[in-house]
């Protein structure tokens, strides 16, 4: 190898280094914009007090959080939403709190209450769901639900407010995916 064939390989791979360097954050820059989504974290969300709980009545709770759209955060959004559904605890204990998933297993719809203690149904497919979030057979037919599994819990916790002493509904906030016979957590 002489001279000049050294010099233009030390060239080219100066050039590919500057041209990695330089285009690396900018394809990544240009890939984040196609990606949507809600950015999640872990944590559990606080989302209602207790005390605006009816006890063994399902509230629909709006789930807020950090949402982005292209290159735009949009801080406080509405990125889900829970049914809450408060139960009587034995004397002297903290009553619990169930959270489960307003959406549908079988196809993704929106979960409708039907009244105090029938629990939810799905207007797409008419699937009905105990207030514990199980399985029912249709009650006209008494045919099989279509759902696949039951409705998804999602961790749920108490959490009293060091300033007001409120107890404070606490929930860990997760997406599942439709159509599967166990629960599968989307990303």
């Amino acid at each position: 190898m002489n001279r000049r064939e050294l010099l233009e390989w030390i060239s080219r791979g100066l050039a590919t280094g500057i041209a990695t360097i330089i285009g690396a954050p900018g394809i990544r820059y240009l890939l984040d914009g196609f990606r949507t989504g809600t950015t999640l974290d872990s944590n559990f969300i606080r989302l209602v007090r207790l005390t605006d709980l009816k006890t063994g009545r399902p509230t629909l709770v709006p789930v807020m959080g950090q949402k982005q759209d292209g290159w735009a955060r949009h801080e406080r959004q509405t990125i889900g939403r829970v049914w809450l559904v408060r139960e009587q605890a034995d004397p002297g204990q903290p009553d619990m709190v169930r959270a489960l998933s307003s959406v549908c297993p079988h196809m993704g719809c929106q979960l409708q209450s039907q009244s105090v203690d029938q629990g939810f149904l799905c207007p797409c497919h008419r699937a009905t769901f105990a207030v514990d979030g199980r399985r029912q057979p249709d009650p006209r037919t008494g045919d099989q639900n279509h759902a696949p599994r039951d409705l998804d819990g999602l961790d749920c916790r108490l959490v009293q407010d060091e300033t007001s002493h409120d107890w404070w509904v606490e929930v860990k906030y997760q997406r599942f995916e439709t159509g599967r016979e166990h629960p599968v957590i989307r990303s």
